[in-house]
């Protein structure tokens, strides 16, 4: 017997027709996207109450960390030095 229930399930999560890939930010915005998504994970490490969270909100935390040097490296390489700041 074939079992069909991957296939369904796959199918029921990703709908080849409606999914379109999304263009790539600019170097700049997307470093400006990792800097807000790492000040969101020390929020939610910050203010997490729940012991069994700890570990996810630490894990976000990292994770947006290392985003956001690696994309600040990136920039850094290229000569971008956009800040967010700089708007007159």
């Amino acid at each position: 017997m074939k079992a069909l229930w991957p296939k369904k399930l796959l199918n029921g999560l990703i709908d080849a027709e409606s999914w379109t890939p999304q263009p790539a930010l600019p170097l700049h915005e997307a470093v400006e996207q990792a800097r807000q998504e790492w000040l969101y994970a020390q929020n939610y490490y910050n203010s997490v109450l729940d012991v069994d969270l700890v570990d996810h909100a630490a894990y976000l935390l990292k994770a947006a960390e290392k985003k956001y040097i690696y994309l600040m490296k990136s920039a850094r390489s290229q000569g971008i030095t956009y800040s967010p700041f700089d708007k007159a």
